[in-house]
């Protein structure tokens, strides 16, 4: 529970974090007058590109970090606030006009508001610190230059809101889900099923959809030994579903036009990944817990996060703060890193705390005007709540182009839809995303179906005031302290401190549904459109907020989050999988609560595939069996790791099936196939590959090379990189065959379809089943033809075929920019396909290659080399039914790597960063260790101050 401790905790907040570069680095110091400086801050950079930044107290190093973050990275900034808060348009164009709709519509800018307006006092005077230090670079420096090429000579101030609106898109990224998507494809599936004779729900949840992962590493179980108890629910309903599919529809048409809501629509089949584990002393090489960490998120230019040292000499109400790690641009705080007792990581927690209520909407009706309102819900029957109508909103373009400097157009012609928007306070102020009969918002007016978004997040939510506490905290209670403040944007916490302690937490405040207390589910599940009118499935009040909890509804308790302490295997692994076990058995509403038997204990429908999470486990039991232990080395050769797990689990069905159509008496269709020297080749490659993908070529980067600098594949050596190479490209390629040739086909034959990851799952259920029939839960046969041939020898064919196929490919005219068209597959090389751009925002022309350094592949094969594959540890991943030229080319993975060891004196740590920290295109810096990061290497935490290379100063008394 939260104490009266809170606002004091706030206090400091801000005073830890500095963000961003200062773009140059001069001989001697350089002075620079500030408004607003109490003392003197002291700025350096050193060899690594990481600026430190030393004040003498909180609110001085507020300032600094504005100024700083404006200086070098003011145009991501602005961009960012502005796809939050639906005014990119002013800013990139009539482009982004679809995008600014759904952004107002959504309002997480008016959540950012909220949380703005509960803060206390202390920690808005910090924010509007931040603020004019931001404000005094944009009175007195130049426009970063992509605003000369948009044609814009001035920009908007900046706000402490803006801070805050940066914060909920960041928690939304990692936590929004509108379920509007799931159940336009269970629509599909139910009436597919009911048109050709099977059962359209077994095969949503059994065959395709399943809820279980393909490999079962679940965090708790594994490093504990405990699993969850089990109770059965009741069966979904098919008429709701048929009733809200059209508007599910329409929302998924609405919604795909801004880049983050876009994610929320597939939550399961665009999961936003990262990377942690731990061990305890006992299992470290030096008896030492260690942590690593590696956060998964889109790689562009300039980088994500931003790599810093912060210290306060000692701020008159915190004291005295030092630590190091990385932040967000324009979000104040070290989100990741450590300080002089303690070191954290985290990565995505998929947790449900958003629902999509089809509900009754009354538009100036009596029910409504008796609660004086012009519109209003029904929930449940007889009870009605107020709806908030905007009318009239506008939106701005920039007209570029025209050769006018600043001129903003207003956008004409929009739907109501645009310019009418509703919340509903009673929803956690979630925004009306569809309205069935939008004819009921102008006279006559009426009633008609409306889709409402509830989401934990569009409350006064306070999770930056975590990050200030963790920046001074000095032992696992004060870390916890700081994880009852963590309100939204659940994460898998990884914590060590030098009193020896490891420990794993969620967090988050997770909602409870009144159904799902009861103990059984009413209507649909929470991860489909939910009934809103009957008020069984909506969320219980808790307007006392007894958990200290920021939302006015019942949340589970901490007690009951999977988290454990010195867990007694001596480790624990989360890559974004299951953490607690719930899905593992295809059904995550058949465990109950510990503290009553009659709840359903729920957290998400699914979670990762689980492959990235099952090689970590695996790699670390290798270490651990027979008494062994595991280095600081090891830990990060595990973030370089390559293997990609769903080849190891199958590529043995391939073997097995090549083995068969070997075999004497194999019918001819098999034995065509197993007598092609060209297959028997490749099968001989898989056979003893070790399932890595390094690039296999001298251009390439590699976690073989060292530092940043590329080695040559002359000896034994590189031998075994370019055959493990020409293995990972014939995999990758045959991989995708078999979902498209197996899977796609037999589904498309329905009219239906289902994610890469879905379908990936689908092909490995398939197959792993014992005894293989071939027939799906559904009830029909995935592989039907030739009929002739029986289910194995229909499977091995269709196996083979993909095999064959993939050939075709790598020798056709469509991969000659990469393998000339050759049938030697010693030319096949993964390093051709596997390839990377870090975009620029709209400029290709500032992206990596061809700035900082880098260059193209080739003209023809775009973008930097280097080693990976899908759902690998070193993320790297592409589509599982990737089969063209590009198909293979990876944008997001890694935006930190981490290697943390807690001695008793001291934090050890170890860091990357894919770039430098300059947003400004053709600077130094821009790029400072992306080299190091391309080869999975690392550079050491410095946690002293160092020299100066700026000073800035109070302005002088007027």
């Amino acid at each position: 529970m939260r104490s009266t401790r809170r606002s004091a905790w706030i206090l400091g907040w801000l005073g830890f974090a500095a963000l961003v570069s200062l773009g140059v680095n001069t001989c001697g110091p350089t002075a620079v007058e500030i408004p607003g400086l109490s003392q003197s801050v002291n700025v350096t950079t050193d060899a690594n590109g990481v600026w430190h930044i030393e004040a003498a107290n909180d609110l001085d190093l507020a300032i600094a970090q504005g100024y700083v973050h404006c200086r070098d990275r003011f145009f991501q900034m602005d961009d960012t606030r502005r796809q939050v808060d639906g005014t990119e348009a002013e800013l990139l164009g009539p482009g982004r006009l679809a995008a600014d709709i759904q952004a107002r519509v959504i309002g997480l800018h008016r959540a950012a508001q909220r949380s703005l307006d509960a803060a206390p006092g202390r920690f808005r005077a910090l924010l509007d610190a931040y603020a004019d230090g931001v404000n005094y670079c944009l009175a007195t420096l130049p426009l970063p230059p992509e605003y000369a090429q948009l044609e814009l000579t001035q920009a908007r101030p900046w706000e402490a809101v803006d801070t805050i609106k940066i914060g909920k898109a960041i928690a939304a990224s990692l936590s929004l889900d509108v379920d509007t998507g799931l159940t336009q494809q269970l629509a599909a599936y139910l009436q597919a099923g009911g048109a050709n004779g099977f059962d359209g729900q077994a095969l949503f949840s059994q065959d395709v959809f399943r809820s279980a992962p393909i490999d079962p590493a679940s965090t708790i179980p594994d490093a504990t030994n405990t699993t969850p108890y089990a109770v059965d629910w009741s069966a979904k309903k098919a008429a709701h579903i048929a009733s809200v599919a059209k508007a599910s529809g329409r929302v998924r048409e609405k919604l795909a036009a801004h880049p983050l809501f876009a994610l929320a629509l597939d939550r399961r089949a665009s999961f936003v990944g990262s990377n942690e584990w731990g061990v305890t002393g006992a299992a470290s090489a030096n008896g030492r817990p260690m942590i690593a960490n590696d956060p998964h998120l889109s790689l562009n230019v300039p980088s994500t996060f931003w790599e810093w040292h912060l210290t306060v000499r000692d701020d008159p109400e915190a004291g005295p703060m030092n630590v190091s790690g990385v932040g967000f641009p324009g979000a104040p705080g070290v989100i990741l890193g450590q300080n002089e007792h303690i070191t954290w990581g985290a990565t995505t927690n998929p947790m449900d705390v958003s629902d999509v209520f089809s509900d009754r909407l009354l538009v100036a009706q009596p029910a409504c005007f008796a609660i004086g309102a012009l519109a209003c819900i029904e929930s449940p029957p007889g009870t009605f709540h107020a709806v908030e109508i905007e009318f009239n909103v506008r939106y701005f373009f920039n007209s570029i182009g025209d050769s006018v400097n600043d001129n903003l157009v207003e956008a004409t012609g929009l739907p109501t839809e645009a310019t009418t928007i509703g919340t509903v306070p009673f929803r956690s102020f979630g925004p009306i995303i569809d309205i069935e009969n939008p004819a009921v918002l102008a006279p006559p007016y009426g009633t008609t179906t409306a889709l409402v978004l509830q989401y934990t997040g569009f409350h006064a939510t306070q999770e930056l005031v975590t990050f200030s506490i963790w920046n001074r905290a000095a032992d696992l209670a004060e870390f916890q302290h700081g994880l009852d403040f963590f309100d939204v944007g659940s994460q898998n916490w990884a914590y060590a401190d030098r009193d020896g302690n490891l420990a794993y937490f969620t967090s988050a405040e997770m909602p409870l549904r009144t159904d799902l207390e009861q103990g059984a589910v009413v209507g649909l599940p929470p991860f489909f459109v939910r009934d809103g009118l009957s008020g069984a499935n909506n969320w219980i009040a808790d307007n006392a907020h007894s958990q200290g909890q920021t939302i006015p509804f019942a949340i589970l308790p901490a007690a009951e989050m999977p988290h454990t302490i010195n867990p007694a295997n001596a480790f624990f692994v989360n890559a974004n999988n299951d953490p607690a076990g719930t899905t593992l058995d295809n059904d995550p509403l058949n465990q109950v609560r510990v503290s009553s038997a009659t709840a359903i204990y729920y957290l998400n429908p699914s979670y990762q595939e689980g492959l990235r999470a099952g090689r970590i486990t695996r790699l670390i039991q290798g270490k651990l069996s027979a008494g062994g232990t595991v280095s600081m080395q090891e830990m990060k050769d595990f973030q370089g790791n390559t293997q990609q797990l769903d080849a190891e689990l199958l590529v043995p069905f391939l073997l097995d099936a090549f083995a068969n159509a070997a075999a004497p008496g194999a019918p001819p269709e098999l034995a065509s196939l197993a007598g092609q020297a060209r297959i028997a080749e490749a099968i001989g490659r898989l056979s003893s590959w070790d399932f890595s993908g390094p690039t296999g070529i001298e251009e390439g980067w590699d976690a073989s090379d060292v530092n940043g600098k590329r080695s040559s594949l002359s000896g034994a050596k590189g031998q075994q990189e370019i055959a493990a190479s020409v293995a990972s490209t014939i995999y990758n390629l045959w991989r995708g065959y078999a979902i498209r040739t197996i899977v796609d086909v037999r589904l498309a034959g329905f009219g239906l379809g289902a994610g890469s990851d879905e379908a990936l799952k689908a092909l490995h259920h398939l197959l792993g089943a014992d005894p293989y029939t071939g027939i799906a839960a559904a009830g029909f046969d995935w592989i039907p033809q030739p009929s002739a041939l029986t289910a194995e020898q229909r499977r091995d064919l269709a196996l083979l075929g993909a095999l064959r196929d993939a050939l075709d490919a790598l020798a056709s005219p469509a991969f000659a920019p990469a393998f000339a068209q050759s049938t030697n597959q010693n030319d096949y090389r993964w390093g051709k396909l596997h390839r990377i751009v870090f975009d620029h925002l709209f400029d290709p022309s500032l992206s990596i290659p061809p700035q900082g350094g880098f260059t193209d592949l080739s003209p023809q094969l775009r973008g930097i080399s280097r080693d990976g594959g899908m759902e690998v540890v070193n993320a790297s991943g592409y589509s599982a039914r990737s089969i063209g030229l590009n198909n293979f080319m990876f944008g997001s993975g890694p935006v930190r790597r981490y290697v943390g060891r807690a001695e008793t004196d001291a934090i050890i740590g170890v860091n990357s960063v894919p770039g430098g920290p300059s947003g400004i295109p053709g600077d130094p810096d821009y790029a400072t260790q992306l080299a190091t990061w391309l080869t999975a290497d690392y550079h050491n935490v410095h946690m002293d101050v160092g020299g100066s290379s700026e000073v800035f100063l109070p302005s002088p008394a007027p």
